[in-house]
């Protein structure tokens, strides 16, 4: 690359940058980020199904996994369902799957009521075998729980995977994404919403959506 263009290519990502960062801590932030989230009316439904959001190396679930995972064990005591799926195949450091599982029998969900998918790596194949074990148990229904940001992507994934289901979108927390408590809370929520924009871009290359 001649040294002109990479000098205009810097002055690109600088001023990228700093409209992100602009955009970040301003009341825009909010329009930005509300196409993301989307909810529906819950009825009763076969099953609720616990998209899982990560853990931290030392065996610790996320805020994402943890958030995720009370809510839909919330909706189980509610009696939405009878059966909670937890999908999730990250192992990397430690089973998500598992560590999800363990937190819903510590809220009181007896093991029987759970079912594990433990190989899915992403949204696309979270969804797809979802889909496998709702057709196995001759089940239409679901509830999925996921963060607010990543919901959208969800929608329009499973309009294509999961044809003939009927999914309803639960949300965890929200309101969270829309609150401004301090700086490293905006960033949070900033690596998170902008994160989300390129998962839809990348996913609509692959046909995913």
């Amino acid at each position: 690359m001649a040294p002109e263009q990479m000098r205009a290519l810097k002055r690109w990502m600088i001023g990228g940058l700093l409209a992100a960062v602009a955009v970040t801590f301003s009341p825009t932030f909010v329009y930005l980020a509300r196409p993301l989230a989307l909810a529906s009316p819950l009825t009763q439904a076969d099953a609720i199904v616990i998209l899982g959001g990560g853990v931290e190396k030392d065996g610790r679930p996320t805020r994402s996994t943890l958030e995720r995972t009370l809510y839909g064990v919330a909706l189980y005591r509610q009696r939405l369902a009878p059966t909670i799926i937890l999908s999730t195949g990250l192992a990397k450091h430690f089973n998500e799957a598992r560590l999800m599982s363990e937190i819903a029998r510590t809220e009181g969900v007896p093991e029987q009521a759970l079912i594990l998918e433990e190989d899915s790596r992403n949204t696309h194949e979270n969804l797809e075998y979802v889909q496998r074990i709702l057709q196995a148990h001759r089940w239409d229904a679901a509830i999925v729980v996921s963060s607010p940001y990543h919901m959208r992507r969800v929608a329009l994934v499973s309009k294509k995977c999961c044809s003939g289901m009927t999914l309803l979108y639960a949300p965890a927390n929200p309101d969270a994404l829309y609150q401004y408590r301090d700086i490293l809370h905006r960033l949070r929520q900033a690596r998170a919403v902008y994160r989300e924009y390129l998962g839809l871009g990348w996913y609509w290359i692959r046909g995913y959506l």
